[in-house]
C-alpha cells in the first residue's frame, strides 16, 4: 500500500526543519503503517545520513533489503552510507549489487567514486567515465569520442567540473605533446594566460562561449584524460611541475620579506555548496599551526572574509594580501611563486600550489575525496604536496598540531 501524498509532504516539510527526534518518530510511524513502501525507508536513512547518524541509517536500510533484497535502490542508498563510513570495500560490494539488479550510470559513476578510493584505480577510472547525466553528451553526438590511437584529428577536449579539477587533469597534457593531431582544450578563462604560458602545443578556448563544434572531427571530455591514462598517476613525467608563473614584472604587489620570517601561503575556506564546512578551517584555529615572531601569512583564498583577515592580524601576523584569488589566477600564481611554503584546505589554492611545484600542506577532511586516496597516503597528482588526513571529524587540532611541527 502507498502512503497518500499528504503524508509525504507532511515528512517532507518535517525534514527540511524539524527536530530530529520528531522526524525520526513520524518516519517510523509512518513505516509502520506502510511497511511495504521502500520509498519511507530511504528517506529516512538519507536524512539519519545528512545527520551524521550513519548507524541508524545503515540498520534502517538493512531492514529494507530484507524487506526487499532484490531492491536495486536500496542496495544503491547502502552504498551511499557505506561510503560515508569510509568503507570503501563494503561501498564497492553494494554498488555491484545495485548494478546486476538494475545498471544504471547513476549507479556505475558512484561505484567509480567507491573504487577510486579503495584503491582499485584501473576499475574506478573507467567507469568514472559514467559520471554524465541522460542527454548531457547529445551536444556531441556527431563528433567521435576521442582514441589516443586515432591519428591526424581535431580534438576539442571540453571542459568539465570545477576550477581545481580543471588544473588536476591538466597534469595529463604532457602526454599530449607527442601524438598527431590538433588539440584545442576548452577551460576556465582564468587559466587561460597560464595555459599558454605553459602548453604551447595545445590551444586554448574560454569556457562559456558557444561551442563551434563543426570545427572538430573528435571530443573528450577532460576528465577523459584520467580514464584514458590513470596508470600514468604517480609517474615521472606526471610528477613534474608543470606550471610556472606568467613573466610579469608586478612591482604594486612585491612586499620588503623580513629576514629570519618563512612566508607562508594559506587558504582556509572552500565554497562549496556540499562539502565546504566539512573541508574549512576557521581562522582562528589555523592560526595555532603558526608563530607571528617566525611566520609571515600570504593570503591565496579566494573571497577572503574581512574578519578573518583582520583577525590575523590582530594576533601579530604580518598578513600580505595583494592578488584577487578568485578573479587572478595567474596573479594568484605569481604570489604562490614568492611563497616559502603553502597551507591550503581542499580547494582551488591547492591545486594551483601543487601543479607549480611548490611546497605544500594539505588539510584533507575526515571523508577524503577520491583524488586524494588514489594512491594510499600519498598524493599521486602532485609530488610536493604532503596529505595531511583529519582523523577525527571535526576537529583539526591532531592535523594542526602536525603542520606545526612540519613548521618549526
Amino acid at each position: 500500500m502507498t502512503p497518500p501524498p499528504e503524508i509525504l509532504q507532511k515528512l517532507f516539510r518535517l525534514a527540511e526543519n524539524g527536530y530530529f527526534e520528531n522526524v525520526v518518530e513520524e518516519h517510523l510511524a509512518a513505516i509502520s503503517q506502510y511497511p511495504e513502501h521502500l520509498p519511507l525507508y530511504h528517506a529516512l536513512a538519507l536524512y539519519c545520513a545528512k545527520s551524521q547518524q550513519l548507524d541508524m541509517a545503515s540498520v534502517i536500510l538493512e531492514s529494507a533489503l530484507q524487506l526487499k533484497p532484490d531492491h536495486a535502490g536500496s542496495w544503491f542508498h547502502m552504498g551511499r552510507i557505506l561510503y560515508e563510513k569510509m568503507d570503501f570495500q563494503g561501498s564497492v560490494g553494494c554498488y555491484l549489487k545495485s548494478i546486476e539488479l538494475e545498471p544504471s550510470a547513476k549507479s556505475i559513476f558512484h561505484l567509480s567514486l567507491s573504487q577510486l578510493s579503495a584503491g582499485y584505480l584501473a576499475d574506478g577510472a573507467q567507469n568514472y567515465a559514467h559520471r554524465f547525466c541522460d542527454g548531457e553528451l547529445q551536444e556531441f553526438h556527431h563528433l567521435a569520442l576521442w582514441e589516443p590511437s586515432e591519428a591526424s584529428r581535431k580534438v576539442l577536449i571540453w571542459a568539465e567540473q570545477g576550477l581545481g579539477d580543471e588544473i588536476m587533469f591538466s597534469r595529463f597534457f604532457v602526454f599530449l605533446r607527442d601524438l598527431p593531431g590538433e588539440f584545442t582544450v576548452e577551460c576556465d578563462r582564468r587559466l587561460l594566460g597560464l595555459y599558454a604560458e605553459n602548453f604551447p602545443w595545445l590551444r586554448f578556448l574560454p569556457r562559456g562561449q558557444p561551442r563551434q563544434l563543426s570545427c572538430f572531427d573528435a571530443h573528450l571530455p577532460l576528465g577523459g584524460l584520467f580514464t584514458l591514462w590513470s596508470d600514468r598517476i604517480n609517474t615521472p613525467p606526471l610528477m613534474e611541475p608543470v606550471l610556472h608563473p606568467v613573466p610579469a614584472v608586478r612591482p604594486e604587489w612585491g612586499w620588503l620579506r623580513q629576514p629570519g620570517k618563512q612566508y607562508v601561503g594559506i587558504s582556509w575556506l572552500s565554497m562549496n555548496e556540499d562539502f565546504g564546512a566539512r573541508r574549512s578551517v576557521a581562522m582562528q584555529e589555523l592560526l595555532s599551526a603558526f608563530d607571528p615572531a617566525r611566520h609571515a601569512l600570504v593570503n591565496l583564498q579566494y573571497l577572503p572574509p574581512p574578519q578573518d583577515l583582520e583577525r590575523a592580524r590582530q594576533a601579530g601576523f604580518e598578513l600580505v594580501s595583494t592578488a584577487d584569488c578568485f578573479a587572478d589566477v595567474e596573479g594568484m600564481a605569481w604570489v604562490i611563486s614568492r611563497c616559502d611554503a603553502v597551507v591550503s584546505i581542499d580547494n582551488t589554492a591547492l591545486h594551483l600550489a601543487g601543479a607549480m611545484g611548490a611546497p605544500t600542506y594539505a588539510l584533507v577532511p575526515h571523508l577524503p575525496n577520491w583524488r586524494w586516496q588514489v594512491c594510499e597516503r600519498s598524493c599521486g597528482w602532485y609530488p610536493h604536496v604532503e596529505l595531511l588526513f583529519q582523523t577525527q571529524q571535526d576537529s583539526w587540532d591532531a592535523e594542526l598540531a602536525q603542520l606545526r611541527q612540519r613548521l618549526s
